[in-house]
């Protein structure tokens, strides 16, 4: 279905407002952002910035997900790129993890004072980040491994995302360690699920 004109504007608004927060955080940090400042930087009115996004809660989440997004994107066209499986999982997850280390947004607010209002959004309240990454890591896979079983795919997907958050969030090896690891694990057991894969 096509998007009406005003549902293309408001998605239109709804970047702007994500792109100068986005902004904000990583020159003010999170605890100094102010909807009014937003809606200023925008040329919109703050009652348009709480319309869009309700409470600044609401704002944080639409932040991680923009990220998560992003990463998703370059995690795809990463998985789907190399023949071998176990090679492609480990590129794509050492894929996120790099650009999740690179990132000024997500080292802004997971570093400094402002963690603790981030942190739950990717751990205890990061439902809608797993399930989106799980879903897009799964259909990545299935789309370049179309023999891969869906449940076992979905699984390696979900521990996959877990513990690539777990490691952003609290970064234990090194980047490369981290992701053989995790590729290790996830195409193992896919294996031991579909010896063809």
């Amino acid at each position: 279905m096509t998007a009406t004109f005003g549902e293309r504007v408001r998605a239109q608004l709804r970047e702007e407002l994500i792109d100068a927060a986005a902004g904000m955080v990583v020159d003010g940090g999170w605890q100094q952002l102010r909807m009014q400042a937003i809606a200023e930087r925008v040329g919109v009115s703050r009652r348009t910035v709480y319309n869009e996004f309700g409470t600044k809660a609401r704002l944080a989440e639409a932040l991680i997900m923009r990220v998560t997004e992003r990463f998703l994107d370059d995690v795809h066209a990463v998985l789907v790129a190399t023949p071998d499986l176990t090679t492609s999982w480990h590129d794509a997850v050492h894929c996120a993890l790099r650009a999740a280390d690179e990132d000024p947004l997500l080292g802004t607010v997971l570093a400094g004072v402002d963690s603790a209002e981030f942190l739950p959004l990717l751990t205890s309240e990061g439902g809608a980040v797993i399930e989106r990454a799980t879903h897009r890591l799964t259909r990545a896979a299935r789309e370049r491994w179309p023999d891969l079983p869906e449940r076992p795919t979905r699984l390696a997907a979900e521990a996959t995302v877990r513990l690539t958050l777990s490691h952003i969030v609290r970064p234990g090896a090194g980047i490369e360690r981290a992701a053989t690891d995790i590729a290790e694990l996830a195409t193992g057991y896919l294996r031991s699920a579909d010896p063809g894969a």
